[in-house]
């Protein structure tokens, strides 16, 4: 099933919807910038962020009888979180990212960081998401009470738009931009 939308949706892309357009129970794909509700740091650099992935390589000598020395990376240790955020769109209106059953990808002109370990053989690479960066979320609509969102006057309705996972599937979430690209 998963392959056949897959094919589906590189032939006929879905096109970005403006967050007033978006209808509760419907699939949508948003595009808009990241504002944090909250942070968390990367257990790897410590960059506060809404999201980070990353991944350390050990190089691994092999000894083939005969054919010399030669060897692999192979990951040593790998970790990867994200906390709840909001999209905002370029109209300047607000969604909440839910972050429960998600997958992260990137554009390909996107790439993760080259991290110096300063270990000898040791290699690293951290891909994070933070303020401002420019994202695509693809997801189920819904609409929800947010009472944390410091923004908002406190006499003004709390009920937001959000977008959560479909059922037995992922909130599909890509990085199509850093912040002050002009992607």
């Amino acid at each position: 099933m998963r392959l056949v939308a897959s094919l589906l949706a590189a032939l006929f892309p879905p096109r970005c919807e403006r967050i007033c357009d978006l209808v509760p129970g419907r699939r949508a794909l948003v595009r808009g910038k990241v504002v944090p509700r909250d942070f968390i740091d990367s257990t790897l650099t410590g960059e506060r962020c809404v999201y980070y992935r990353y991944s350390v390589d050990q190089w691994r000598n092999t000894h083939v009888a005969g054919l010399g020395s030669e060897g692999h990376w192979s990951m040593v240790r790998s970790d990867e979180a994200i906390v709840e955020f909001y999209l905002q769109d370029d109209n300047n209106d607000r969604l909440i990212v839910s972050p429960q059953r998600v997958r992260v990808d990137r554009s390909s002109h996107v790439h993760p960081k080259s991290i110096d370990m300063g270990i000898y053989r040791q290699r690293a690479q951290e891909l994070t998401i933070s303020a401002g960066d420019i994202i695509e979320v693809q997801g189920i609509v819904t609409r929800v009470d947010d009472l944390y969102d410091h923004d908002r006057d406190f006499r003004s309705n709390a009920n937001r738009t959000m977008l959560i996972a479909p059922d037995s599937d992922t909130l599909d979430i890509k990085l199509v931009g850093r912040s002050g690209d002009d992607s």
